[in-house]
Order: C-alpha cells, then sequence, then structure tokens
C-alpha cells in the first residue's frame, strides 16, 4: 500500500512537471509509515549528489523490485518517466488485487475451519467428559460410536496424547518450512504438488499468467531486450515449475524460435489460450496490446476460478462442522436412549 501511494504522487508530480528534487522532497515530507520515510529520505540524498533516480532505487531491493527498477529506467532514457510511472501503478494494483482476491477467497472458509477445530476441542475437553462420569456402570455397555468418542475424548485430555500430538504437529509444520526453504527439490515438489490441485492449482496458475503477461507486456513497452524481460518475468514468479518453465522459454529464444512455439512447448504450464493469443501479438507486430489482453483474460479467469472455489469450500466446510459435531452429539446421547428403553 505504501508502495502505491509513493508511486501514484512521484507519478503525478512528474506529469505536472515538477523537478525530480523538488518532487522527491515533497513526497518525503508526506510520508508516515516510517520504514517508507528512511528509504525515501536515502534515495532524496542520493538524488542531491547527482546520482541518477533509477539507480537510487535500485539500491533498495527490497522495496523495489527489478521490475520497478527497468521500468523507472526506461521511463528516464525515452523521457517518460511520468508514463511508466503509471504503468507501474497500474502494475502494482493488479497485483496487490491479486493476493487480496486469494486471501478473500480463504477467509471464510479458513474461520469456518478454525471455529469447527475450537468447537470439537471443546466438546472434547469439557463436554465428553461430563457424559462419560453420567455413564460409568451403565447396564449392556455401550454404543460403539460412544465409545470411540470417549476414547478421543481421553487421548486429547491426556498429556502425553493430545499434548504430543499438538507437539508433533506444531514441530512438523516447523520443519516443513525449514525444509522448504533449503531443499530447493522439496520446494519444486511442493510446487508442482500445488499446481495438480482441483481449483487451487487452476487459482496459482491463472495467477501466474496473469501476472507473467502483465510484466512481459510492461517491459516490452519499455524497450526491454526480450530475453532480459523473460529474465525478470522468471524471478517474478512465486512457484518454481513455472520460473522454470519461463526459463526454458527464455533458453529457447537464443534459437530464435518464435516466443508462441516455446510456449506452446510446455501446455501443461501455459495453455493453448496462452499461447495462441502470444502468436496473433506476433502476427500483427503488437505484442504489448496483446500481453494486456491476456493479462485482462486471465484475472476474470482467476476471478471466475475464485469465485468456483470460494462456492466449492463454504458448503463443504460447514457439512464438515455439522456432521463432525452432529456424530458427538448422537454418540453422547445414544446410551440415554438405551437406558430410557430398559427402564
Amino acid at each position: 500500500k505504501e508502495l502505491v501511494l509513493f508511486t501514484k504522487k512521484l507519478e503525478t508530480m512528474m506529469r505536472a512537471g515538477l523537478p525530480v528534487l523538488d518532487t522527491m522532497k515533497l513526497i518525503t515530507d508526506q510520508i508516515d509509515h516510517k520504514a517508507m520515510k528512511i528509504v525515501i529520505e536515502t534515495i532524496l540524498n542520493d538524488v542531491e549528489t547527482g546520482i541518477p533516480l533509477s539507480d537510487c532505487f535500485a539500491k533498495h531491493p527490497h522495496v523495489f523490485d527489478n521490475i520497478y527498477i527497468n521500468l523507472l529506467r526506461a521511463g528516464e532514457t525515452s523521457g517518460k518517466l511520468d508514463v511508466f510511472l503509471a504503468k507501474l501503478v497500474e502494475g502494482i494494483e493488479k497485483e496487490q488485487k491479486i493476493r487480496t482476491s486469494i486471501k478473500g477467497a480463504m477467509t471464510y472458509p479458513t474461520i469456518l475451519l478454525l471455529v469447527a477445530i475450537g468447537v470439537i476441542a471443546v466438546m472434547m475437553i469439557y463436554v465428553v467428559p461430563v457424559f462419560q462420569q453420567m455413564f460409568e456402570g451403565v447396564a449392556g455397555g455401550l454404543p460403539v460410536a460412544t465409545r470411540l468418542v470417549i476414547t478421543i475424548s481421553e487421548f486429547f485430555r491426556d498429556p502425553l496424547g493430545g499434548g504430543l500430538l499438538v507437539g508433533a504437529i506444531v514441530a512438523s509444520i516447523v520443519g516443513l518450512k525449514l525444509i522448504m526453504k533449503q531443499s530447493y527439490k522439496f520446494r519444486r515438489l511442493f510446487h508442482g504438488f500445488v499446481l495438480k490441485l482441483p481449483l487451487f492449482g487452476e487459482l496459482v496458475q491463472k495467477s501466474s499468467l496473469a501476472k507473467l503477461a502483465m510484466v512481459q507486456g510492461n517491459l516490452s513497452a519499455a524497450g526491454v531486450p526480450v530475453l532480459e524481460a523473460l529474465d525478470i518475468c522468471a524471478t517474478a514468479m512465486s512457484n518454481i515449475v513455472i520460473q522454470e518453465a519461463t526459463n526454458d522459454v527464455k533458453r529457447g529464444v537464443f534459437s530464435g524460435e518464435p516466443l508462441s512455439d516455446l510456449f506452446k512447448k510446455t501446455p501443461k504450464i501455459f495453455p493453448s489460450t496462452f499461447y495462441s493469443m502470444v502468436s496473433v501479438g506476433e502476427q500483427t507486430g503488437n505484442m504489448e496490446e496483446m500481453f494486456e489482453s491476456i493479462s485482462r483474460y486471465y484475472e476474470e479467469e482467476m476471478d471466475a476460478t475464485i469465485e468456483r472455489l470460494t462456492s466449492m469450500l463454504e458448503p463443504v466446510m460447514i457439512v464438515f462442522l455439522g456432521a463432525t459435531i452432529g456424530f458427538i452429539l448422537v454418540a453422547m446421547y445414544t446410551p440415554m436412549f438405551q437406558v430410557g428403553q430398559t427402564l
């Protein structure tokens, strides 16, 4: 959010014709975010010493990525800095929209899952033991379902059972995160598995293709060479499998093959719609506009996938919650019915 706000201010002031130094001074005074303010103050000091603006920004890769720096450099070279800053604002906002959409799709199911876990935990730890005391010494023994629920409840209440299970789950999550960071092969295997998941994989693929097309289109408009643009696109991909496929396309450019043919070689990553639209762009000579069209198309497809995912997950989670709690209640009340019949 801070990056979008800063870039918008920079673009507006540059379009109004204000000198770079005056613009940076004005923006620095308007920034409230402490970390961002320190970064912009450092850039301002560098600009005052005569360093080119893009080089000043390049000193802060944790804030401004390769895409940002290359578009900024292209704007300086062409004398159309405000135009490329506007493209940056649009690109950052689109990326933010993609992230927000994915998070939004997962919010409701996650809340339902947490509620389900919380309710089941309360029932197992506090409610089931009350029924267990009531059923002690019941003639004829307890039904299988009731015995199962009581056994599970005793397991969770036992520090050596439930405590160790929770500890093992936490340790597994931490261990998986460490392995993901350290092992490239494991990370690639996991990313490949994610792409094969129903709807989830489709969502990851479409959001990545939308981002790739958007970045490629902006870099093409900036006059960045195809090889360099593909290299930047590859670094922008968070999924390793898609990143490797993009790098394969980049290597294929050396042989002089058309981009559409190179994308066509990996149909599992780049579907027919993607490389067909790239082919049209090559034939018409308007790659920038075509990449924008591809980006819009996959953004719409991604929104449709999110809607399908949300509409599927919500009833699944509600049924899971209802069925689990219903089973526990039925298991606890069945012995009461048996006692009533006996009496």
